[in-house]
């Protein structure tokens, strides 16, 4: 290679690199949040944020005539703990009927991936209770002046005041204070347990360790389950299509939880799956009677330490429900990086 060569490819490969860590520092940067966020300069009213072809856009100004909570969260925020406390209170809490929520992904630098973001988006709506909107713009950061790499929430008023806005997670006061602000409330409380005998394990010895039941209404094996090891390998949209399969994400689910806490059965019949702390038996029709389920649904059951029939869902069970339901049991759900 001849050195002019040489330096010609040499300075494309600087400016790519200065580039590319230039793009980086836009993504993935994380600022320190300050005592007290920057006064706004702009109006809500100005933003307007992608729903990446799953509906129409969402523009603030559209928002008046009811309170909104916006949740904004990115890469750096998910992969943390800050707003795990206030997105658990967003899922639980009843909220009144003038009261919209949103979720909106701090896509700045990203608009490159929209068409990729486009099927995430779409199967992330399903998962969580709100709409999911993209921000490619740094709108929302730049006109609720939030800080980068963080947890964010928004409260509009009415008429298109900023009621709250806040970077970073809550602590008890202050959820107590985004509570009051939304007029929410906590579930009621769950009604008993019925009588069952599941495995073995019966209502006195819930009582003792919360209980956590799946019912299977096919048959799973770990090669029909996506994005695991020897799992199902197939497109995106058909991974997809297949994590909405109601056994297929309950067993997808029940590997990410490891049982430390509680009494975990899982009745069906599976193969081949690494399900830590859990016992796994043949289905029992006279348990399926006792919680009123059909001989082929899919369920999730859980009775706390109180007696009481704490969760109880068949079908597809979104991850925010399942995140609710796991609660009940004192367990944890493994991030991706924990598996």
């Amino acid at each position: 290679m001849s050195k002019k060569v040489a330096y010609i490819v040499g300075g494309i490969l600087l400016t790519l690199l200065v580039v590319g860590s230039a793009w980086a520092w836009i993504v993935f940067r994380v600022e320190d949040v300050p005592g007290q966020l920057d006064a706004m300069e702009r109006s809500p009213d100005e933003v307007v944020v992608s729903a990446v072809g799953n509906g129409e856009d969402l523009h603030f100004a559209s928002l008046r005539g009811h309170k909104s909570v916006i949740v904004f969260e990115g890469v750096q925020s998910m992969q943390g703990e800050e707003g795990k406390e206030v997105n658990r209170a967003l899922y639980r809490w009843l909220l009144p009927d003038d009261v919209q929520g949103y979720i909106v992904w701090d896509g700045e630098g990203m608009r490159i991936f929209e068409e990729k973001a486009s099927k995430f988006v779409g199967f992330f709506s399903q998962e969580v209770r709100f709409p999911v909107y993209v921000d490619f713009d740094g709108e929302v950061l730049d006109v609720f002046k939030l800080t980068k790499g963080h947890h964010g929430l928004i409260v509009l008023g009415p008429q298109g005041e900023v009621l709250m806005r806040h970077s970073g997670g809550l602590e008890a006061s202050e959820l107590d204070e985004l509570r009051t602000l939304l007029d929410a409330e906590e579930p009621p409380e769950p009604p008993p347990a019925p009588p069952f005998s599941v495995a073995g394990i019966d209502n006195d010895d819930c009582r003792d360790k919360p209980c956590l039941f799946i019912f299977m209404g096919e048959p799973v094996a770990r090669a029909d389950i996506p994005w695991v090891e020897d799992g199902f390998e197939g497109t995106r949209t058909e991974c997809f299509e297949r994590m909405r399969r109601p056994e297929i994400r309950l067993a997808a689910s029940a590997m990410r939880v490891p049982i430390t806490k509680s009494h975990g059965i899982l009745m069906g019949e599976v193969e081949d799956l690494d399900l830590k702390g859990w016992t796994v038996v043949s289905d029992e029709p006279a348990a399926r009677e006792a919680f009123g389920l059909g001989p082929e649904e899919s369920a999730l059951v859980v009775v706390d330490t109180e007696g009481r029939l704490a969760f109880r869902e068949t079908g597809f069970i979104p991850m925010y429900r399942w995140t609710l339901a796991v609660d009940h049991t004192g367990e944890e759900i493994l991030r991706e990086d924990e598996d």
